[in-house]
């Protein structure tokens, strides 16, 4: 049986990315369902009191073809949005495909690069590009990232164990292999489920950085 674990992520987030890549290599050996859950830092940054009726939101913003990034990490959510509609397996091939795109080759979130991943990882590009576009998406962005605050995230990639205990994880390196990485999942884990009432482990930052 497979043990549920949630992350919440952005996709301008590069630890978010790291993240991604170790779930690619620990699912499968340690019998993990993934679900990836949408969060918004630059929402969460610059969205305060978005209860408020006249309250800034990522969700209602229009796209510009000229932002590198998105509109803010807009476009690369509501890609992964469209994505989704196609199947878990579609949508987690693509999810990691355009991570890949940005963080390792630094193509930017633009309509070229999200539809060229879609083609690339064999989606169905008329319906993805429909999907794209139509205003539900806007509307599950906003839930998800609602629940995640209901949830008390408020960093990515934030990791929820299959025993409830969450960790806001980030990676400076990825693991050197499948091994070394199964290793660092499973004391993390261990390290928070064993105290619960641990709050914060952070490294000094070292100078020059």
């Amino acid at each position: 049986m497979l043990e549920r674990v949630t992350v919440y992520f952005d996709y301008v987030c590069p630890y978010s990315w790291r993240a991604a890549e170790l779930f690619d290599m620990i699912a499968g050996p340690l019998a993990l369902d993934v679900r990836w859950e949408h969060f918004s830092l630059f929402q969460n940054e610059h969205g305060q009191g978005t209860t408020k009726p006249d309250a800034w939101q990522l969700w209602n913003e229009r796209i510009d073809e000229t932002d590198g990034y998105g509109c803010k990490g807009l476009l690369p959510f509501l890609a992964s949005l469209a994505a989704r509609k196609q199947g878990r397996e579609a949508h987690a091939a693509f999810r990691l495909a355009l991570q890949r795109a940005n963080h390792r080759r630094f193509q930017p979130f633009t309509a070229g690069t999200v539809t060229a991943v879609a083609e690339a990882v064999g989606l169905d590009v008329p319906r993805f590009q429909h999907e794209l576009h139509n205003p539900e998406a806007r509307t599950v962005l906003a839930q998800e990232h609602m629940r995640a605050l209901s949830r008390d995230v408020f960093g990515t990639p934030t990791v929820v164990f299959p025993g409830g205990q969450a960790a806001y994880l980030r990676l400076q390196e990825l693991p050197t292999g499948v091994e070394e990485a199964v290793e660092l999942f499973q004391d993390v884990r261990r390290l928070m489920e064993r105290y619960p009432y641990l709050h914060t482990v952070r490294r000094p930052r070292a100078k020059g950085n």
